[in-house]
């Protein structure tokens, strides 16, 4: 059974910054970096060094839309995988996700799974994405 999901309803699923009652900024930007990596790969399988740069980079591109400045992939790469959009695999237990040291160190591979290929199918997502980060 194929689970399609609307990119607005995926969107709207999205966690909330508890301080600004806005979408956080984060999840977003994961969910461009990884479909660039998707689209330039052109596979499931993600490398964390790889998506640590993609993400920074994306990042810094747009920051400027919204006010927080904390550029760390851990939090929201972890409710991407308690969600089961990613899975990892792991050398052993990461104690913080928070520590870049650790998710390079302890990450052997990132996969996308069906919900997210799904979304990736859609033309317009990364334009939708962008409109959202500062929405």
């Amino acid at each position: 059974m194929k689970i399609i999901m609307d990119i607005k309803d995926f969107v709207d699923n999205l966690k909330r910054d508890k301080a600004r009652g806005e979408l956080a900024p984060h999840q977003i930007i994961l969910l461009i970096s990884l479909h660039k990596l998707y689209l330039e790969n052109k596979s499931n399988v993600i490398e964390t060094i790889d998506l640590m740069d993609v993400f920074s980079k994306t990042w810094k591109e747009h920051q400027y839309g919204f006010e927080t400045k904390n550029c760390n992939l851990g939090m929201p790469l972890k409710v991407f995988v308690n969600r089961g959009y990613l899975e990892i695999d792991i050398k052993e237990d990461i104690k913080d996700f928070r520590s870049k040291t650790e998710l390079k160190s302890k990450i052997t591979e990132i996969k996308i799974n069906q919900v997210l290929f799904q979304l990736f199918k859609n033309t317009e997502l990364s334009n939708y994405l962008i409109t959202k980060i500062s929405s």
